[in-house]
């Protein structure tokens, strides 16, 4: 180590992210976009391709591992057998079943490997941050100050000179990755950003969640991304409709515009016309909508797949052999559609429907800090299926999961706390007749 030193920051690396996964499935499942910054950093990604997607596969299972040793979490037997986490296993199923029988069975394989590593593990790691209540502000905290993280990055970097456009009007952090992603990372931190400002008990902690909605809503339009800026708008409408029904949050609300505000007078002096015209080309309209880069080609030749092989499609990563340059049609129905038929459609239906659900039920019954909980979960949610409805294979769209997972969780721990309550005992009649 000496010799090497790369090899004694990788040991002191791995011994902090054992301590951290001791500590929380929430530091594993939350830094997911710590790589992104750090190849920001140094210019370059030292693992192998697929190489972060299966360390932190590693790391939150390792994190769960932990969890299930403290037995910290009361509620979890109850959340890891709910619909949506067996119908996803139930998916797995089904996508291995139809493996062989693919036409393009590397790309299929590649599909499977993706989906567990980031949708089931992200998924199970989720479930166990829901279920608890500090798990999931921590979970929060870390998700908005790594979003953050990124959004900040990006300005220093183009306030220097130092970052290009990788496509045109679309910029990223690295040259490896694609725009999309700092897109909705962005987005996603900037609905926790307007969560925190409504929810904190601190002022400094409410004015520095205003302070980073500026840099967020940089980071947004930069990606030059029309899905997450379609699917953050839906989601913030989503949040403030679940929100603003007391006068404090209301305020606060304002108080959340005025960052917003900030961000109208700051885009166009760091961003070019072209990134800010393209972002926002499917909400303002233009030549550049969500029709174009051949989405509609894409969903109807996925339907036309479908509709021949309407039962149990073509395949595991089936639209692959439909559409080699392309092997997604950014659509995640069309997509289950034209591998899995309609067992997968109604799959992925019961996988949202079930999450849905209970994060609904968790706002419609939570009290106080759990209501905004639930309600910046919906927010999320919604997001993240407007996301995986216009752009991303099945692999990409994991935040479905994701917010899933954590509604999950957290039904399941509201639930437990009801049995939980003493049931009130009714007086007998002859009791209230006498007044005993």
């Amino acid at each position: 180590m000496l010799t090497q030193p790369t090899y004694a920051v990788a040991l002191v690396g791995a011994l902090g992210a054992i301590w951290l996964a001791k500590k929380s499935v929430a530091y594993p499942l939350a830094l997911a976009g710590i790589p992104t910054i750090i190849e920001a950093i140094t210019g370059s990604n030292p693992l192998p391709k697929g190489g972060v997607t299966f360390i932190f596969a590693a790391w939150i299972g390792a994190a769960v591992a932990f969890a299930l040793l403290r037995g910290a979490h009361p509620a979890i037997g109850r959340a890891l057998i709910s619909a949506p986490v067996l119908l996803s296993f139930a998916l797995l199923g089904v996508m291995l079943a139809r493996l062989g029988a693919s036409p393009a069975e590397e790309y299929g394989s590649t599909t499977v490997q993706l989906y567990v590593a980031d949708n089931l593990v992200f998924l199970i790691g989720a479930v166990f941050v829901g279920s608890s209540r500090r798990d999931l502000h921590l979970f929060f905290a870390i998700l908005l100050a790594v979003a953050t993280g990124e959004a900040l990055m990006l300005m220093l970097k183009l306030l220097s000179g130092g970052l290009h456009m990788t496509f045109e009007g679309r910029f990223a952090l690295s040259t490896h990755e694609y725009p999309i992603y700092l897109g909705r990372d962005s987005a996603d931190g900037l609905i926790v950003a307007i969560y925190t400002v409504l929810t904190a008990t601190r002022t400094w902690t409410r004015m520095m969640a205003v302070a980073v909605l500026p840099l967020l809503v940089v980071g947004l339009l930069a990606a030059g991304s029309r899905g997450p800026v379609v699917a953050c708008l839906i989601g913030v409408v989503a949040l403030v409709a679940l929100t603003s029904t007391k006068g404090r949050a209301r305020q606060r609300l304002l108080l959340a515009g005025g960052g917003l505000l900030g961000a109208m007078i700051v885009v166009p002096l760091i961003l070019p016309s072209s990134a800010i015209g393209r972002a926002l080309s499917a909400i303002v309209g233009g030549a550049s909508g969500l029709s174009t880069n051949g989405r509609a080609a894409l969903w109807s030749k996925a339907f036309t797949g479908f509709a021949q092989h309407p039962l149990i499609g073509l395949g595991t990563g089936g639209f692959s052999a439909l559409n080699p340059t392309l092997p997604y049609p950014h659509n995640i129905l069309l997509e289950a559609g034209v591998a899995l038929g309609i067992v997968g459609v109604l799959l992925i239906v019961g996988i949202v429907f079930g999450a849905g659900r209970r994060i609904f039920s968790c706002w419609r019954n939570g009290l106080g800090r759990d209501r905004a909980d639930a309600a910046v979960l919906a927010a999320l949610f919604v997001s993240a299926l407007v996301n995986a409805l216009v752009s991303g294979a099945i692999q990409d769209n994991k935040e479905i999961w994701v917010w899933g997972g954590l509604g999950v969780g957290m039904a399941a721990r509201m639930a437990l706390l009801d049995r939980s309550r003493p049931t009130p005992v009714r007086p007998t009649p002859a009791a209230a007749a006498t007044g005993g």
